[in-house]
């Protein structure tokens, strides 16, 4: 009995040190925001379309130029940022995509080629306060979502 007793001790209060405390707040985007030690984890609002306008930052950071359809052209080295529709898409002749779904901005890139960006890429670029979104254009397989 002395030994289940010690088990089950031993086992509630590892369990009450081992807890980390947990931080949650919602961001602008209504989005849940979930700290707790090093981890973060976002659990996503629903996003509605209303046709609202959002400015994108964007950069070609590769040696060819790449066409965004129906919108314009980014030779290497060059930076634009332009309104973007929420009820629009965003279609890379290089295959990217980038569209608004079921919980706001999203992205389509199977071959790594999109680099979302923020913080000190935020000021490396100068993007201005008044952008939302920022993404560059890398070389294939150096992007944010990895070629398998």
């Amino acid at each position: 009995m002395k030994i289940k007793t010690i088990i089950l001790t031993m086992g509630i209060l590892s369990f009450l040190f081992g807890c980390k405390e947990e931080k949650r707040y919602k961001d602008k985007h209504g989005n849940e925001i979930i700290e707790k030690g090093d981890e973060t984890y976002i659990i996503p609002a629903e996003y509605e379309k209303t046709g609202a306008k959002y400015k994108i930052f964007l950069r070609n950071e590769t040696d060819k130029p790449v066409s965004i359809k129906d919108k314009f052209t980014l030779q290497p080295n060059e930076e634009k940022i332009f309104e973007f529709v929420d009820t629009d898409s965003i279609l890379f002749d290089i295959g990217p995509k980038i569209y608004f779904g079921d919980t706001g901005l999203e992205v389509e890139d199977k071959k790594g080629e999109l680099a979302g960006i923020g913080g000190e890429y935020w000021e490396k670029y100068k993007v201005p306060d008044d952008v939302e979104y920022g993404f560059v254009i890398v070389p294939l397989g150096e992007g944010d979502m990895p070629t398998k």
